[in-house]
């Protein structure tokens, strides 16, 4: 199984990203992961110039990635608890999930996902959901194998 997550981010050496990369690593037992983080200078241009502008570029970047089960990460998705989740990854040898980038996701690529997946009806920063969506990626697997983790 391989999962990856795509999102729109300047990279950053935080403790979100170390925690990021404890999760990986604690998943690589049950599948490989893949953390890939997309920021250029067009994407900086086209957010600077507006939400139009910006999603034509999500669209651009992320169009060649949807391959396998994708899932998009949207505030208006599903919302599903830990063990819907985790059929997701039991279900797929390819998972792709997508974060947006400041204005979100367009509809057009929201359209092609196969799941929209909301992580909860709050707002959060973007490295937020991204360390939230590696623990339930982590969580999933280990609830797939019948690891002890989630209780």
């Amino acid at each position: 199984m391989e999962i990856s997550v795509f999102s729109i981010q300047k990279s950053s050496r935080d403790n979100f990203e170390n925690e990021i990369q404890e999760y990986i690593k604690m998943s690589a037992k049950f599948a490989k992961i893949n953390d890939k983080i997309i920021f250029n200078e067009k994407i900086a241009r086209a957010q600077s110039s507006g939400r139009s502008d910006a999603l034509r570029a999500y669209d651009e970047i992320y169009e060649p990635n949807l391959k396998g089960f994708c899932v998009m990460l949207d505030e208006n998705g599903s919302q599903l608890d830990s063990q819907e989740f985790a059929q997701i990854l039991n279900s797929n040898s390819q998972i792709n999930f997508f974060i947006g980038g400041a204005y979100g996701l367009s509809q057009n690529l929201k359209d092609k996902a196969q799941k929209v997946v909301s992580l909860s009806k709050m707002t959060m920063a973007h490295k937020v959901a991204k360390l939230v969506l590696f623990e339930q990626i982590f969580r999933g697997l280990c609830i797939n194998a019948n690891h002890p983790y989630h209780k």
